[in-house]
């Protein structure tokens, strides 16, 4: 067998080279796009997260707001509406420009926003919360017969009464620490609780809060 004469030999090294050659371009491209689709379902799956979270925020501010009548939070949550209303319309139809946009500006409001709302809601549950205590004061020193209790009627009355008082508390505690979110849910159930107490006990609700009573006790 006749051996490669050393001509050969140099036009086989070329063409190994170009071979090798094109197999890492290759390799470099299907890197890239392969990046690239990971790194596009990694940045949508946390703009999902991230909208998720926002939209968990709206929804407890406009229950609360819902509930309460408030001229000045009124203007600052119809701000967020609109601002979470801008987002979804991005987030159907928009680019992702848009869709990044949008959800910064509604995150860059939420939580002054929260704050405010959550100021708001200690305020008004506590002032419900006294109430409450006032008036279960008063129904004791009146005769069974102006108005009757059963002692289980009673006893559910001072749960409630205690309840809204714990998660009150504890709506104190999460807002000191800057978790308005929180601290608005509880503050939501103090109230929730502190009507309960009220409906049991078969006392009125105050006028400022038969809105919230409407939405909040079935």
């Amino acid at each position: 067998m006749d051996l490669p004469t050393p001509a050969e030999i140099i036009s086989l090294r070329v063409k190994g080279r170009g071979f090798w050659k094109w197999l890492v371009v290759f390799s470099v491209l299907a890197a890239t796009i392969l990046a690239g689709r990971i790194y596009s379902s990694q940045s949508t799956q946390g703009f999902r997260e991230r909208k998720k979270s926002v939209d968990s925020k709206v929804r407890i501010l406009r229950e609360i707001g819902n509930s309460f009548e408030s001229s000045e939070l009124k203007k600052d949550l119809q701000k967020i509406e609109n601002y979470s209303a801008d987002l979804n319309s991005a987030s159907k139809a928009g680019s992702i420009q848009e869709k990044t946009d949008s959800l910064a500006l509604l995150e860059r409001a939420l939580p002054e926003s929260m704050k405010r709302w959550s100021e708001f809601a200690e305020t008004s549950s506590d002032k419900l919360l006294q109430h409450v205590a006032k008036e279960s004061r008063f129904l004791k020193m009146e005769s069974e017969d102006r108005h009757p209790l059963t002692a289980k009627e009673e006893e559910k009355a001072n749960d409630y009464f205690r309840m809204a008082r714990e998660e009150w508390l504890s709506g104190n505690k999460f807002r000191r620490d800057g978790n308005h979110l929180y601290a608005l849910v509880l503050y939501k159930r103090s109230l929730k609780y502190s009507l309960s107490s009220l409906k049991v006990s078969k006392l009125p609700y105050p006028e400022e809060y038969r809105k919230a009573a409407d939405r909040l006790i079935k």
